[in-house]
């Protein structure tokens, strides 16, 4: 992760945190704030194709965890077809 990389995630950080104070919140992919579950809501209950990264966050497509990987510098687990997965 470059020193440009480390300063942009976390500011990311800094204003997902501050978005996210409230328990029990709804939440939302953290590359393009789509929402993906809210408790108060079954019927939003998951989004179809998210992507859990456990202690980490939720991302609400592949595309999506890719993208944020290539613009942070991260690296996350993958499958043998690729996929970001923590099962």
């Amino acid at each position: 992760m470059t020193s440009e990389q480390r300063a942009r995630y976390e500011a990311h950080c800094a204003h997902h945190n501050a978005t996210s104070k409230v328990a029990g919140a709804a939440e939302t992919c953290m590359f393009c704030e789509k929402l993906i579950a809210d408790p108060f809501d079954p019927a939003k209950l998951q989004l179809a194709g998210a992507v859990v990264i456990p202690f980490f966050g939720y991302f609400c497509s592949q595309p999506c965890a890719d993208a944020f990987e290539r613009d942070f510098g991260i690296q996350f687990k993958r499958d043998a077809t690729g996929k970001v997965s923590y099962q």
